[in-house]
């Protein structure tokens, strides 16, 4: 989608902590996503693939895997080395091209400054978007050793690096205090937040945070943080994500907790559970939205119709909720596109 106005069409996605490439069970890691991905478009789309691994036995391993895909015609430059040591590497190759930055790292992310250098580089146009996985324990554990003073165990000094600062740290504590100081829950959801606006002050950029957690009553795992200047990328990102989580669920099985207390429990009982759910949440975001009578696109308004659960309800809540609001009359269609994000509505008169 970034490339197809661009011609000729041509799309760098960079994965800063690549990994090996492939798991040892033979399953496709997030490199060899990208490679397939690349393959698959190969005759519309013009897809480089720039990869970085720091781990030498992981990098031979993923060179490996590049090798496959280079013999099939696949561009692909892969490093071994740090992640920030190459940004410059994807800027030049990203030049007239669009740009994906991929961050997931198994820890703490590029510190802020690195991440707003490349936003300032590239401007708005090509397109860029990035994903980056920030670290919502590397905040609790943080936030804690804030608390008790314990500034030497290295948390806090990670924090301040990855944060751009120590802004992070008044934040964190308010919100501990503000929840009854009983979790660092809300102190991590907070700092993400915080942590997203300020990533793309001052720039054409937008961003979303998405908590990705096994049960939606759970503290995040970590936090997926979308960057991108349109808002169609903000709407596939969180169907994408929605899609993502449903089948890393799948591969996790029942949750542990919820077994405990049911005769029953399958991955399919939860999922059911949470589409319900979602349906009636997205319902009450859809009377609000369009209480002022005014027509909406549903693209244009991303957030605002799946709140909380943004990156966790699939676009499905989001038809089935319209659809009933349609059916009882509330709201009615003003244009019905190809896809739901093009659907504009408003409160029937």
């Amino acid at each position: 989608m970034t490339a197809s106005k661009l011609s000729p069409k041509r799309c760098v996605l960079f994965d800063g902590f690549a990994g090996r490439g492939r798991f040892e069970t033979g399953a496709p890691g997030s490199a060899e996503h990208m490679m397939l991905a690349a393959q698959k478009r190969k005759g519309s789309t013009q897809i480089d693939l720039l990869l970085v691994e720091r781990a030498r036995a992981e990098y031979e391993s993923l060179d490996s895997v590049a090798d496959e895909y280079r013999s099939r015609g696949i561009r692909i430059h892969s490093y071994h080395g740090e992640c920030g040591d190459h940004l410059g590497d994807a800027l030049k190759l990203a030049t007239d091209a669009s740009l994906f930055l991929f961050l997931d790292p198994c820890g703490a992310v590029l510190p802020m400054g690195s991440i707003r250098e490349v936003l300032r580089q590239r401007g708005s146009w090509p397109r860029t978007e990035v994903l980056l996985n920030f670290n919502a324990d590397l905040i609790r554990r943080a936030g804690g050793q804030l608390k008790k003073g314990q500034l030497d165990l290295g948390g806090v000094a990670q924090a301040d690096q990855v944060c751009g600062g120590e802004w992070w740290r008044d934040v964190a504590l308010q919100a501990h205090e503000t929840s009854g100081g009983q979790t660092w829950e809300s102190a991590a959801d907070a700092v993400a937040l915080q942590y997203a606006r300020r990533l793309t002050e001052g720039t054409p950029y937008g961003s979303v945070v998405a908590p990705v957690r096994r049960q939606i009553h759970h503290q995040p795992v970590y936090y997926l943080i979308f960057l991108t200047s349109q808002p169609h990328g903000f709407w596939v990102f969180g169907v994408s994500a929605a899609k993502a989580r449903e089948r890393w669920i799948e591969f996790l099985g029942p949750d542990p907790d919820e077994r405990e207390s049911m005769l029953w429990d399958t991955v399919a009982d939860q999922v059911d559970r949470e589409h319900t759910k979602a349906v009636a949440h997205i319902t009450d975001n859809l009377r609000a939205l369009t209480a002022d009578g005014q027509a909406k696109r549903a693209v244009d308004h991303v957030t605002d119709i799946f709140g909380d659960l943004y990156g966790e309800a699939k676009e499905t809540a989001f038809t089935a909720a319209l659809r009933e609001l349609v059916k009882s009359g509330d709201l009615e269609y003003v244009d019905k596109g190809k896809k739901p994000r093009d659907f504009v509505f408003r409160r029937a008169a």
